[in-house]
């Protein structure tokens, strides 16, 4: 228990020193500044993005324990994402041990548990997109082939009786036989990733993630300065709105600003290289 209070504290006092970061770098203009009327966006955030900022409190600390953090995901994600294939691999080593075999048996009954979870959940995630993935099409092909020939393997072979490996085996094969037609008949997904607003702003992710910070405490302080006129619900996607981007809500009626800022994750238009703008 005392790990994760002290990793708890930590990260409470990283928010903290950025909160604090962010109103030393910012509040000294963003106060006094002025802002042409009607109110700009798109002058707003060039102020920010014009501006130089000293690097973050606890920057490189927070980089190396993401870094860590993903690097164990990945480690966990390997076993899941080829759990089929793993228990390929028991079935055809139980196949070959003279003692043992239903211990081997019970781990790829595991194994096609945990593929069944896997192509379910890469289902769930087809049925939210309908586009094919690389990803996607590869996970399914080889849940497919290695449940099938696994199958072939039960059937063939004399190997002790494993309650539900059997089973498993075929729900994992139709499962990943399944999303393998519906991946292979779906459009690409990379219509839909042409569709998100290209990048803009600094180059470096540190120097976009400081001018974010910058702008998220610029927000607050043109709301506390009544320069603009927001609620709770358009403050927080007005900071998910893509750095750079502020300036497409400049001289919108109510139903646009609606709509860009209900999809400023995916595109609210059509963009081609000209928005482009990386620094």
């Amino acid at each position: 228990m005392a790990a994760p209070k002290a990793l708890t504290a930590w990260a409470r006092k990283t928010d903290e020193a950025r909160e604090e970061w962010a109103r030393q770098a910012v509040d000294g203009w963003a106060r006094t500044a002025r802002f042409s009327q009607p109110f700009s966006w798109a002058e707003a955030e060039a102020a920010v993005l014009a501006r130089s900022y000293p690097p973050l409190p606890g920057r490189f600390l927070l980089n190396a324990v993401g870094a860590m953090a993903m690097g164990l995901l990945a480690l966990a994600a390997l076993p899941l994402l080829g759990a089929s294939v793993l228990g390929l691999v028991l079935v055809a080593l139980a196949s070959r041990q003279e003692t043992g075999a239903e211990g081997l048996l019970w781990l790829a009954r595991i194994a096609f548990a945990a593929a069944i979870l896997v192509v379910g959940t890469a289902l769930s995630v087809w049925w939210q997109t309908r586009r094919r993935s690389v990803g996607g099409v590869a996970l399914a092909a080889a849940t497919a082939v290695a449940s099938l020939a696994t199958y072939v393997l039960l059937l063939v072979l004399d190997l002790p009786v494993m309650p539900w490996l059997s089973v498993l085996v075929l729900g994992a094969a139709i499962l990943g036989l399944a999303n393998l037609v519906l991946e292979l008949t779906s459009r690409p997904e990379g219509r839909a990733k042409s569709r998100k607003p290209p990048r803009r702003g600094p180059r470096s992710s540190d120097k976009r993630h400081r001018a974010s910070v910058a702008r998220d405490r610029l927000l607050d302080v043109l709301i506390h300065r009544r320069l603009v006129d927001v609620d709770e619900g358009d403050r927080i996607r007005l900071r998910e709105m893509p750095l750079g981007y502020w300036s497409e809500l400049d001289g919108l009626d109510q139903r646009e600003w609606r709509r860009v800022l209900e999809y400023r994750h995916v595109g609210w238009r059509e963009f081609d290289e000209n928005d482009n703008q990386v620094r």
